[in-house]
């Protein structure tokens, strides 16, 4: 399938490049992104929000009832550039869309924090979870962990740190092997191979890279992994990784669904105002996680 017309929209918004030298305008970056975020108010409410303490990690809780499962959920950005205000928005659009209550993690970012310190707090985060749920009224009897793009990642490394750490992974076009080959004619504004390149190289720079728990391809344990949805993106230098791991986890005999949203582009997930695809995404999800927390139960 072509671009669909939402992604053509996205990326002639972005321009012929969305990052430039991220060296050298990375921090410029995020101060942009999270003035605009906090800038806007265009927010759902819920029951309750708060900022938490897990073990020394800020984290976000959004509870759309008193009593509701809740996830663990890991933003994106290439481990680099975002953080819980610019996935707000999109945390309170998911939990009040799903019923799901979600614990978004505020992880350290590189470059100033590389490998292990996103993947350490993210660790952090579900272990105080499984054991603090019901003193703020949500139910982690069954934890699932969702993350896009390097969020997605970080829930991957974890499958591989401590797989039983959380009992399913949503994963968002994760980037799973640091390297793969990233030409080809997907290197588009969403996510250029230069920009992508760079984020590796400031979260696991050199040999750290082929860390099981970073470049999650390379895992011995993959077997007892918890099951998963992987979805990748169409048009998305990220694409074949994704689906070669979903690949190698349902060899491992790891219950796994994946598919390819076609048309796509990096990001559309967390974007419903301008994707329908992710408003049917977050809706399949939700519908997914109900159902195998009902088998769990």
């Amino acid at each position: 399938m072509s671009l669909h017309p939402q992604s053509r929209a996205l990326l002639d918004t972005l321009g012929p490049s969305a990052y430039g030298s991220l060296s050298e305008t990375y921090a410029q970056i995020r101060a942009t992104a999270r003035a605009e975020a906090l800038a806007s108010t265009d927010r759902i409410g819920l029951d309750h929000i708060s900022d938490l303490d897990a073990d020394g990690v800020t984290c976000r809780l959004y509870r759309p009832r008193q009593g509701a499962p809740i996830a663990l959920y890991v933003h994106g950005g290439g481990w680099v550039l975002h953080d819980l205000e610019t996935h707000d928005s999109f945390c309170r659009y998911l939990a009040h869309t799903t019923g799901w209550a979600l614990l978004a993690v505020d992880y350290r970012r590189a470059p100033e924090n590389p490998h292990p310190a996103p993947l350490d707090d993210v660790q952090a985060a579900a272990r105080w979870l499984r054991t603090h749920d019901r003193e703020h009224r949500v139910d982690a009897s069954f934890l699932p962990a969702i993350g896009d793009s390097s969020g997605a990642n970080l829930v991957a490394g974890l499958a591989v740190r401590e797989p039983a750490a959380i009992d399913f992974q949503v994963l968002m076009y994760p980037p799973v092997d640091r390297r793969a080959d990233l030409g080809g004619p997907d290197d588009n504004a969403a996510l250029e191979r230069e920009a992508m390149e760079w984020f590796w190289e400031s979260y696991a720079p050199g040999e750290v890279g082929d860390l099981p728990e970073v470049s999650v391809v390379n895992a011995t344990n993959l077997a007892d992994h918890p099951p998963a949805l992987l979805v990748t993106n169409e048009h998305d230098l990220l694409r074949d990784q994704g689906e070669a791991y979903a690949a190698q986890l349902a060899e491992a005999g790891v219950e796994v669904t994946a598919f390819r949203a076609l048309g796509m582009v990096h990001s559309y997930w967390r974007q419903p105002d301008a994707f329908d695809a992710s408003r049917a995404t977050v809706t399949m999800a939700g519908a997914l996680l109900d159902a195998r927390r009902a088998r769990a139960r």
